[in-house]
């Protein structure tokens, strides 16, 4: 049953996102991934990086809202705050120091299967000051919060959390379109934190209001095959006024059977 809605929502995936030329919209949630959570403290447990907007704590809501256009959920698992002055502000260019280091003395090290995420002050790497870092195609992400937290007047960069989890999705635009490791539209979640347009409110984000954070359907079929990603099993009927995209889902999938084993 599970398998066979994976494959049934991999086509709906691929239908809203023809109707929406390219863009991806709000989709039924059929995958789910669990994110883990550590805030770094200094050695005397103080000083503690922040959690979040005391609206929209870990930026759950923002998260969650952003990847419904490719059908994927998150819950939010705190896990320990760990107290380490070294690691509160993290520092790629210092041995012993960077985000590699935190993640393999607290949380094992980057993941096919599981996502960790790390709370600290500040990230420098040898470019400059980042608002966060993720591994490419594995589970695993830190972010800056005393930057985040002051951008934006201090309703914080929403979004940083959602486009470094692209990252841990395997999203790599220069093989969709981008350069690098980013998307050059600015309105395209992995574009880089230099030029993206970041939402204010969850009104904000694609596919309402202004229109931000978009993901493409090369984009969401991508991130959808991730090892860090479970099915959500479905025992219900679809409801009646999805009917007609049910029924042209099932004739995609006839089609794709055919193409397969005809």
């Amino acid at each position: 049953m599970t398998a066979y809605f994976s494959r049934l929502s991999l086509a709906i995936v691929f239908i809203t996102g023809v109707l929406a030329s390219g863009v991806a919209s709000a989709l039924p949630i059929t995958k789910i991934a669990t994110i883990n959570i550590y805030q770094l403290c200094n050695d005397a447990g103080a000083n503690c990086a922040a959690t979040g907007p005391a609206g929209d704590p870990f930026f759950a809501g923002s998260t969650n809202k952003i990847w419904e256009q490719a059908g994927i959920g998150f819950t939010f698992n705190f896990v320990s705050k760990i107290n380490s002055s070294a690691f509160l502000h993290i520092n790629d260019t210092v041995v012993g120091d960077g985000f590699w280091d935190l993640q393999a003395t607290y949380g094992g090290g980057p993941s096919f299967t599981s996502i960790d995420l790390f709370l600290v002050q500040t990230i420098t790497t040898a470019s400059g000051g980042a608002y966060g870092e993720g591994w490419l195609g594995m589970g695993g992400l830190v972010m800056a919060m005393q930057d985040i937290m002051s951008f934006n007047g201090g309703l914080g960069r929403i979004d940083t959390l959602a486009h470094e989890l692209g990252h841990n999705f395997g999203l790599q635009p220069n093989s969709l379109g981008g350069v690098g490791w980013h998307s050059t539209d600015p309105n395209n979640l992995m574009a880089s934190g230099g030029i993206r347009r970041v939402p204010t409110t969850l009104s904000d984000i694609s596919p309402i209001g202004l229109g931000y954070d978009q993901l493409t359907l090369a984009q969401v079929n991508n991130a959808r095959q991730s090892s860090l990603l479970s099915n959500v099993a479905y025992d219900t009927i679809p409801e009646p006024a999805s009917s007609a995209l049910f029924v042209i889902a099932l004739l995609a999938l006839s089609v794709s059977r055919y193409r397969q084993f005809g």
